[in-house]
């Protein structure tokens, strides 16, 4: 019975070995969460890295770069690596040479429109692996402005704040001491290019502000860390 223990452990180790051994697998996918246009600069690429492991007995081996689920760039040892789909000219090929890793790609002049998922798919013909990620393309604004007056009555205070040309869609709020105004009225708009602006209104009565008074405007960017703040005194007269 012991001996029949020992033979089953023993084989157990050993298809353990065949597989770690005559195997592909991602080790490590390296896709940043975040990546900011900056907008007074030309934007440094975007490399994104799959490190791996294969088997030295495997064959037939391919690797795969996916965009939401459509594939952007192919490696295969006997014809190296190629772009493909809406990436075709974006990605640059000759990065393999540079880094030593058929799974190192480089997009160039990145934009908004690739906030996605990234998947790393490796197989030969016995084994397959994947991995995913998201990515997030920020594009900070081109103007944030805040604005306190006296309404036209001079018994109301106009409160416009506005963020403009921001991806991915932003969140707009207003305060006044630590008040958080709900009564506001917000314009959203997308232009061709996918960009956000928002703008929000609202009117206070003189009489619920002192002298003088912080008005506060804030913005997140949905799904993002990246925040703003402006800040404003009024003081009535």
């Amino acid at each position: 019975m012991a001996s029949g223990r020992v033979l089953c452990a023993t084989l157990l180790a050993w298809l353990t070995l065949l597989t770690v051994t005559h195997s592909v697998r991602i080790t490590n996918l390296r896709v940043p969460h975040t990546y900011t246009l900056e907008r007074d600069n030309e934007p440094d690429p975007l490399v994104l890295d799959c490190e791996y492991e294969i088997g030295p007995s495997e064959k037939g081996f391919v690797l795969k770069w996916l965009f939401n689920n459509h594939s952007i760039y192919q490696w295969i040892p006997s014809v190296k690596g190629f772009a493909m789909g809406f990436m075709k000219s974006k990605i640059d090929t000759k990065i393999f040479s540079m880094e030593g890793s058929p799974g190192v790609i480089s997009i160039k002049n990145p934009d908004w429109n690739m906030t996605g998922e990234y998947t790393c798919a490796v197989q030969t013909f016995e084994t397959t692996d994947k991995r995913s990620a998201r990515l997030q393309i920020i594009v900070p604004e081109s103007d944030f402005m805040l604005e306190a007056r006296m309404g036209g009555a001079q018994s109301d205070v106009d409160i416009m704040c506005a963020v403009q040309h921001v991806f991915p869609q932003p969140i707009l709020s207003v305060m006044f001491d630590t008040h958080v105004l709900d009564s506001v009225l917000t314009q959203l708009d997308q232009d061709p290019s996918g960009l956000y602006s928002m703008t929000v209104r609202t009117r206070i009565p003189r009489d619920q502000l002192e002298s003088p008074t912080p008005i506060t405007c804030a913005f997140i960017l949905i799904g993002t860390n990246y925040t703003k703040r402006r800040e404003t005194i009024f003081y009535g007269k």
